[in-house]
C-alpha cells in the first residue's frame, strides 16, 4: 500500500476494492464487510461519486458497508475527513477509526468526529493484561466511545489473557490471532472479527 501510495496508485487500488466489496455484498445478504481506504482517497471525491452511485437508494447494501480511515489520516487534514466521513454515513455506511492511539491527538477530536467505530491500535493490545499503562490507554478510550454512543474494536488479540482482559473492560469487537488467523479464503466464510456481549 506504501508503494501504491508513493506511486499515486491508491486511488485506483480503493476504487477495485469498493467494487469488489460491492460484488460480496450483493452475493451474500447476511455479510457485513469493512474496507479500508488510504488517507488520499478522504480527499477523492470521484471515489465518493463512486459510493454514492453504488450504495445510494440502496440501504439493505449500504448499512453492511464499513468504511476504514486511519487516525492518522483522519487527522492530517480534519476538516476534509470530517466532510468525508459525513457524507459516507449519509449515503447509510458506518465509518470506522483505525489504529486509534497512534495520532496522540486523537482524544481531543473524538468528539467531534462522528464515526461509528473506533480501532484500537494492536500496539495498546498485544500484552495489556500485563501492562498497566496501556490498560489506563484503553479504560479511557473505552469511557469515551461509550458516551460518544461509540463501538470498539481491539485489533491484534493474540493472547487468551489479553482477550480476558478486554471482554471484561467490555470491547465491543476483538480481531486477531487469539480469535483466528489472517486467511486468503472467502470473506463469508472468514471469522477474523468476532462481536462480543459490551455488557
Amino acid at each position: 500500500v506504501p508503494v501504491a501510495e508513493k506511486l499515486g496508485h491508491s486511488q485506483r487500488v480503493d476504487r477495485h476494492v469498493l467494487d469488489l466489496a460491492m460484488v460480496e455484498l450483493e452475493t451474500h445478504e447476511s455479510l457485513h464487510l469493512a474496507i479500508n481506504i488510504s488517507g488520499f482517497t478522504v480527499t477523492d471525491r470521484s471515489w465518493l461519486r463512486r459510493l454514492s452511485g453504488l450504495v445510494g437508494g440502496r440501504p439493505e447494501i449500504a448499512r453492511r458497508l464499513i468504511v476504514e480511515i486511519t487516525e492518522t489520516a483522519a487527522l492530517y487534514d480534519f476538516e476534509d475527513s470530517l466532510r468525508f466521513v459525513s457524507a459516507v454515513r449519509a449515503l447509510g455506511c458506518r465509518v470506522s477509526l483505525d489504529d486509534f492511539g497512534v495520532g496522540f491527538t486523537g482524544f481531543r477530536h473524538l468528539q467531534t468526529f462522528p464515526v461509528d467505530t473506533v480501532k484500537i491500535d494492536g500496539s495498546f493490545v498485544r500484552g495489556v493484561a500485563q501492562n498497566e499503562a496501556n490498560q489506563e490507554f484503553i479504560d479511557t478510550l473505552l469511557g469515551m466511545a461509550r458516551s460518544f454512543g461509540m463501538e470498539t474494536v481491539a485489533e491484534c488479540v493474540e493472547t487468551q489473557a489479553d482477550m480476558d482482559f478486554l471482554l471484561g473492560r467490555g470491547v465491543t469487537y476483538l480481531q486477531g490471532w487469539e480469535l483466528g488467523a489472517p486467511a486468503l479464503a472467502h470473506p463469508a466464510l472468514a471469522h477474523s472479527a468476532l462481536p462480543v456481549n459490551a455488557g
